[in-house]
């Protein structure tokens, strides 16, 4: 039921000030806070944007994670993540995320 809406989230993902290119953002309907469980995964372009289409009216929590593998050691960063309300009517939401 929330791909089913007529709502858009997008947003860019940034480490370091810069954008963050194949981040992973997760979203979860019905969450007001973090989860272990997500309704949907994408991964930001190069430019480290990423975008959910057809989302409904209802809260969401959207975060993101990249991992960054440098001499085999992977250090993980994480956006610690946003709760979003996305109202009734058809609107396009802007959801910038900051990697740590």
């Amino acid at each position: 039921p929330c791909f089913e809406g007529k709502n858009n989230m997008v947003g860019t993902v940034t480490l370091n000030g810069k954008p963050a290119a194949n981040a992973i953002v997760h979203i979860a309907f019905d969450a007001k806070e973090a989860t272990a469980e997500f309704d949907a995964t994408t991964v930001t372009d190069a430019a480290g944007k990423y975008s959910f289409s057809a989302l409904s009216a209802g809260d969401y929590f959207v975060d993101a994670e990249y991992t960054s593998t440098v001499d085999a050691l992977h250090i993980k960063f994480e956006s610690g993540g946003a709760h979003v309300l996305i109202g009734s009517k058809k609107e396009d939401v802007t959801v910038d995320l900051t990697l740590q």
